[in-house]
């Protein structure tokens, strides 16, 4: 059940679907005003709603306004890398927990994309929207006895962003992807992980390449360049706002266990310690739930999200995923620069560290920045936005389990050797660095779990 709905909450899912959907087309201005009118919203309410879609990267901003985000053939190959990655390997995983119901979720979700697929093959192009919904749909229910919600939650900001190609600039691929899909669906139900992984890849990597051979991004791009020449090579930062202010200190807040797990979020209560409007924090708050570290209660309202094994071990897995990925691309491709920047963010690390061992909890907001600069270091190469950001996200929910441990554990946040760890990709090793951060998570997770933190 969700929060009940504001004008703010109604306003998000709209913009976000005609976004989606391409109805607001990827560089088109986003005026308030005109946005007031259309979906019913205060100027100050969709500020903070277009915020909210920018850290999904669906809008930019900068000090001139807002875009809804633009398209590139770039960024449609790293998004459907990053779908294929994820996809793979939360069906590996449904082959083999799926039960009969999954089963029948898979058939019925396959029954209802093909019947619209024949029609289309029939000549039947009004539907193109609905059959890409249908789509969405299967794909969702092949993964959706995957076993972990962490997982889910990535795969499916991720698939959204892809889809938001699929409606801007892919056609039909006609019976090819009809066949696909029959396919994937009776390999899934014979349990055949490897033909599953072969046909997921031929399927995502079909539908990329068929986009990228006939230009069909290209006067999406071009329409873009020419509305706005100055964004179509940079990102300015935009001015930061209260909302802005407001969130990245109630994130912190959280992140750094200040704010603990299960705690109730008063809105009242906020208002007066952070200086925040009621209206704004709400949007700041489901902007934080979006993210997965603040949850709706219902007509209750909010709460910070809990903690538990469970969810460490999702995230643990999660995050090796990414950079067992992400670490050996970066070694490949890092430069000097690279180099630089992996070094000289693993040089505060052992005074931060030193000062916890210590005893001073005021420095743990600086070692979890400074973890993040390190591990966002490591891969900073990889070649891929959207890769460093998914890791950039699970990254920060893991930290946040380290933080909480401070007390009971110092070896629960100090047990990686950086310098080995820098060391190993400095020498383009990417087997070793696998190992070290592989050897690291093991231990995390046992000491975190043996320190008492996640006990009911």
């Amino acid at each position: 059940m969700s929060v009940l709905e504001t004008s703010g909450d109604g306003a998000y899912r709209a913009l976000r679907s005609d976004i989606l959907f391409g109805r607001l087309a990827p560089g088109v201005r986003l005026r308030l005003d005109t946005l007031s009118a259309i979906y019913g919203a205060s100027v100050s309410t969709l500020r903070e709603i277009l915020h909210r879609l920018a850290c999904e990267d669906l809008v930019i901003t900068d000090q001139r306004g807002f875009d809804v985000a633009p398209v590139t053939s770039r960024e449609f190959r790293d998004l459907g890398d990053l779908r294929e990655l994820l996809e793979a390997h939360a069906l590996r995983a449904a082959l083999t927990r799926g039960d009969l119901d999954w089963e029948g979720q898979v058939v019925g979700a396959h029954h209802k994309l093909a019947r619209l697929e024949a029609l289309m093959l029939a000549g039947d192009t009004r539907r193109s929207d609905e059959w890409k919904l249908y789509d969405r749909e299967f794909h969702h229910a092949m993964v959706s006895a995957c076993g972990s919600a962490e997982v889910r939650a990535a795969y499916h900001a991720i698939f959204d962003r892809y889809l938001r190609y699929l409606n801007v600039a892919v056609v039909f691929r006609g019976d090819i992807a009809a066949q696909e899909h029959r396919a994937l669906r009776d390999a899934a139900l014979n349990r055949d992980a490897a033909r599953v992984t072969a046909l997921l890849h031929r399927h995502i990597d079909g539908c990329v390449s068929h986009s990228v051979t006939h230009d069909l991004l290209r006067e999406r791009e071009a329409q873009v360049d020419r509305a706005n020449p100055v964004r179509a090579g940079s990102r300015p930062r935009a001015p930061v706002t209260v909302g802005e202010t407001g969130w990245l200190r109630v994130r912190r807040d959280i992140l750094s266990g200040h704010l603990a797990p299960g705690q109730k979020l008063r809105l009242d209560r906020m208002r007066a310690d952070f200086g925040i409007s009621i209206s704004t924090l709400r949007e700041i708050l489901n902007r934080l739930a979006s993210e997965g570290i603040v949850l709706a209660e219902g007509q209750r309202g909010f709460e910070v999200a809990p903690v538990s094994l469970e969810n460490l071990a999702e995230l643990i897995d999660l995050y090796q995923l990414l950079a067992n990925c992400a670490i050996p691309r970066a070694l490949d491709q890092g430069d000097l620069d690279w180099e630089t920047r992996l070094v000289a963010a693993c040089h505060p690390l052992d005074a931060r560290e030193a000062a916890l061992v210590a005893g001073d909890d005021d420095a743990m907001d600086r070692w979890r920045q400074g973890q993040s600069l390190l591990f966002q270091a490591l891969i900073d190469a990889c070649g891929s936005v959207a890769l460093r950001q998914l890791h950039g996200t699970i990254l920060d929910k893991l930290l946040r389990y380290c933080c909480l441990a401070r007390g009971r554990s110092a070896a629960a946040i100090t047990a990686i050797d950086h310098h080995a760890l820098r060391d190993a990709a400095l020498r383009r090793d990417a087997r070793q660095a696998g190992q070290l951060l592989a050897d690291h998570l093991t231990l995390l997770s046992a000491e975190i779990g043996a320190c008492g933190l996640l006990e009911p």
